[in-house]
């Protein structure tokens, strides 16, 4: 009977939390929208513990190699942390778990260490031109004119203009055409035009947060 009770507290916390994040106008369609994404979450873990059970050793091999690389690449791509100088580092080390996903791929570690690269400094340009409480929305060209000039001076901010200038050059952007159509530049350079982020940059999705995070 406790363990019914727990499980409960647990159903409804997590309807609850989705409830929250939820775009509806009344209390009943966010709790019902909720209710269905719950129902949806429940159905695809059922059909992957379904899928697992059957799946080939190869083929399961193959998707979790790639899932680590993918979730490599969301944390690359997704990361905020600009503040700290040694974060891109930590992102960027193979470690022998990464080393044997990577050799399960088919993807050297040269060759992901550019894409890495690629896909980091794709992030930086995208997240540095939105607004950080909604990243659905792009800054206007006076925020990012005064971020050039202002943040080079703050102890905090200075780090992300240097990595905002180290991705603008690494794509061979000039700091004017950034300042003048913000994220735009990535389609106006076609930046993801290039094999490898073809083949193999595939970015892990997340959950839908209040920022929007997700929709980059």
């Amino acid at each position: 009977m406790e363990f019914v009770i727990i499980i409960g507290a647990i159903v409804f916390l997590i309807i609850y939390l989705l409830a929250q994040d939820s775009r509806k106008e009344t209390k009943k369609e966010r709790y019902g929208e909720a209710v269905g994404e719950l129902s949806q979450m429940v159905a695809n873990k059922i059909s992957s513990t379904a899928y697992s059970i059957t799946e080939p050793a190869d083929k399961k091999k193959l998707r979790l190699a790639k899932e680590e690389l993918a979730s490599r690449h969301g944390r690359l791509y997704r990361s905020t942390d600009y503040s700290d100088k040694m974060h891109k580092e930590r992102l960027l080390t193979i470690d022998n778990s990464f080393k044997n996903a990577l050799g399960v791929i088919g993807l050297s570690e040269e060759r992901w260490n550019k894409l890495a690269l690629m896909i980091f400094y794709i992030g930086t340009i995208r997240k540095l031109s939105r607004d950080s409480s909604d990243y659905s929305k792009k800054l206007p060209k006076y925020h990012r004119e005064h971020m050039l000039s202002s943040w080079t001076t703050d102890d905090f901010f200075k780090n992300y203009i240097v990595t905002l200038i180290e991705a603008l050059n690494f794509f061979n952007i000039r700091v004017e055409e950034w300042v003048e159509y913000g994220d735009a530049v990535i389609e106006m350079h076609d930046l993801y035009n290039n094999p490898d982020m073809e083949e193999f940059g595939f970015i892990s999705s997340i959950m839908p947060l209040k920022n929007n995070l997700h929709m980059l």
